[in-house]
């Protein structure tokens, strides 16, 4: 991914622009890769196409899905009625969710339906009988929250009961955070990395871990912000290829 970044910008043998040194091309090479993730999950790309409406979106993200992870559910101090789901730490966005309940004299029931609604409709789910919370019908409503007023450090999911049952279990689907692309071992330093500006050390070598398919259009992103970056003359031929692309 390096050598095609570098010869898509004519470096290869070429001094019309300054080369590029290594922290610089991962850290575009991350930034691509990010925009390529939000692009096939939602639908600001050429297509209006989002993950899994076809079938080049399912393979373009498939190696990030994290199928049925288990979060324990636990009171929240604001409300006895609401239950707190700590998000794990390589969270980046939600696909589905299922709910464990508990009922006293009823017992459990596992993997009822989580119904996702927004923040402003929460009142007319929680007061409407047919959309309420409940253990007979299976159904409970759940909202995405911060970290501010929660004991959780990267987000949370709270969940609804109407007071007759508990929530103990989050069964959660989504796509997790991608591994930070990285050649430290690139540079020449010694058999050394370079380290991040946060303060850690590069890895020596870690592949984009994505589907191979998507790595070349991963390269022509960026490219193309890159020679934004540097003023390239062709930039706009860039960008139409990585619109080819999808």
């Amino acid at each position: 991914m390096h050598y095609e970044v570098k010869l898509k910008l004519n470096k290869v043998d070429s001094q019309d622009y300054e080369n590029l040194i290594v922290p610089e091309i991962d850290w575009y090479l991350n930034e691509a890769q990010n925009i390529f993730i939000k692009q096939r999950y939602g639908i600001s790309n050429s297509k209006r196409k989002g993950f899994e409406t076809s079938q080049k979106r399912i393979d373009d993200l498939r190696e990030l899905v994290v199928k049925g992870t288990i979060i324990p559910f636990a009171t929240s101090l604001a409300d006895i009625n609401t239950f707190e789901a700590c998000l794990p730490i390589n969270y980046m966005f939600y696909i589905r969710s299922r709910i464990d309940l508990n009922k006293e004299g009823c017992g459990d029931k596992q993997a009822v339906s989580a119904v996702q609604v927004q923040h402003d409709d929460l009142n007319e789910f929680l007061d409407d009988p047919f959309y309420s919370p409940s253990f007979e019908w299976e159904e409970v409503p759940i909202v995405f929250m911060g970290t501010n007023s929660t004991s959780c450090t990267f987000g949370t999911v709270l969940g609804y009961s109407d007071g007759t049952f508990t929530l103990t279990d989050l069964r959660l689907d989504y796509l997790r955070h991608p591994v930070r692309i990285s050649w430290g071992g690139g540079i020449d330093n010694g058999g050394l990395s370079y380290t991040l500006p946060n303060g850690v050390t590069a890895a020596l070598l870690t592949n984009c871990e994505l589907a191979e398919h998507t790595h070349h259009e991963i390269v022509d992103l960026a490219v193309m912000i890159a020679s934004g970056d540097l003023d390239h003359p062709n930039f706009q031929m860039k960008m139409l290829k990585t619109q080819l692309n999808e």
